[in-house]
């Protein structure tokens, strides 16, 4: 957002460099891949084009990539996991796999939370927390019921791991905690691909293109398609009732879609049925199910747009990013007059819901009332997040978490502090 106050054209982001997992031993094949291309950085992705030319992207730093395959060296969110787990080992941190806290041990007669109830390998074995429990679980996006009640309407994909089933979110509402923000999610464009051999969300801007639109139910744009918080828009509720206002959502494009975008058609072959093609658009609005003579009303206007360089409704490439996306000022507009027509669902796709734990300036859980449940913490997605919705930029939650974590431990460093200093007074 480099148009606000303070910001800046570049210089704003960290990216991880490449590391590789033998540094953590024989947890190395306990890192999970990612769905994304994590053997090329960051700004290799940015800077090369990765997604509209993925050959020339790939070619260009091909003795990089040959040696990250040779050190099993990965880059982006798996260079940070396998850092951060390294500064675990180092430090002592003990590290249990197929462990699932299902219970937080409260004492009765103080309120405290003084441990916790794993299931480890298929045993109940109870945990002592001596200064406190931190909640880091994860969202509930892949809990249905949870979702359904708080995300009502269309979804189209889930990009986040499939243990994100809202067991933080569940316990700290049993100890008395209090819960927010449970509406809002990191909402982002995704597109099919298959994870452990499952359909699941590829987060993927695939909708900022050159010659395609987005449009709601009504068969009107509701949000310019390079909008960097396009997820709000799509996300949008109507006050009274809490429906979606804009769903279901489309993306419309013509044949160029996906020449320009090679890897959209090989994911799309994941799911044979996401994307609807047709001769016409009033063919294509029937298939769909959106109004015919108000899509066509809508791509004319679009194209009007295209032929004076300007969109009036939404001002689409305007801004740093949106010119950024597009490769340059008057890039982002295009006319959709090739056929054959394409459609493919644009409704929510979530990559993380954000509510959960309201918690205090210290990370502490709070109740309802305001009161502090002591020894419980909550950080990450399993707390109700400041941001919400909202994205602020590229790691939009890892930020956000990192920061809160980093909260946590410096509270019960405190914590631990001051026990120590109260049992030697006692002494």
């Amino acid at each position: 957002m480099p148009e606000r106050a303070g910001g800046k054209l570049r210089g704003r982001m960290l990216s991880p460099k490449p590391l590789s997992k033998w540094i953590v031993g024989s947890f190395a094949g306990k890192i999970r891949p990612s769905t994304l291309p994590h053997l090329f950085t960051y700004q290799e992705v940015y800077e090369g084009d990765l997604y509209h030319r993925p050959v020339r992207a790939t070619l260009r730093v091909i003795h990089r990539l040959i040696w990250r395959v040779l050190s099993r060296s990965r880059a982006q969110g798996s260079a940070l996991v396998t850092g951060l787990l390294k500064g675990c080992l180092d430090n002592g941190c003990s590290i249990s796999t197929n462990a699932r806290v299902v219970e937080l041990i409260k004492d009765n007669e103080t309120g405290r939370i003084v441990g916790l109830v794993a299931d480890m390998n298929g045993t109940r074995k109870h945990l002592r927390g001596n200064v406190g429990v931190v909640i880091a679980s994860g969202g509930f996006e892949w809990n249905r019921e949870m979702l359904n009640e708080h995300f009502p309407g269309k979804l189209d994909w889930l990009g986040s791991p499939r243990g994100n089933e809202g067991d933080g979110q569940r316990m700290v509402s049993n100890v008395g905690g209090a819960l927010a923000h449970m509406d809002q999610a990191n909402v982002y464009p995704a597109i099919p691909t298959r994870y452990e051999g499952k359909l699941h969300g590829l987060p993927m801007i695939f909708q900022a293109e050159k010659h395609a639109i987005v449009v709601n139910r009504s068969g009107k744009r509701f949000a310019s398609e390079y909008d960097f918080n396009i997820g709000v828009a799509v996300d949008q509720r109507d006050r009274k009732a809490g429906q979606p206002e804009h769903l279901p959502a489309w993306v419309i494009a013509d044949s160029r879609l996906l020449k320009d975008a090679p890897p959209l058609g090989w994911y799309s072959r994941n799911d044979p049925n996401w994307m609807v093609r047709a001769s016409t658009l009033h063919e294509l609005a029937t298939k769909i199910g959106v109004p015919a003579e108000a899509l066509a009303e809508t791509v004319a206007r679009f194209n009007g747009f295209c032929a004076d360089g300007r969109d009036r409704d939404f001002h689409r490439g305007e801004s740093a990013w949106e010119q950024f996306k597009a490769g340059g000022a008057n890039s982002a507009l295009g006319p959709i007059d090739r056929p054959p027509y394409l459609a493919a669902p644009f409704n929510r796709s979530i990559l993380g819901t954000k509510g959960g734990a309201r918690t205090n300036m210290a990370g502490q859980v709070v109740r309802a009332d305001g009161g502090v449940i002591p020894g419980l913490y909550a950080a990450g997605l399993s707390m109700a997040n400041p941001i919400g919705t909202l994205a602020v930029g590229p790691g939009t939650t890892i930020g956000p978490n990192l920061t809160w974590g980093f909260i946590c431990g410096e509270a019960l460093l405190s914590e631990t502090v001051a026990r120590r200093e109260q049992l030697a007074v006692h002494a």
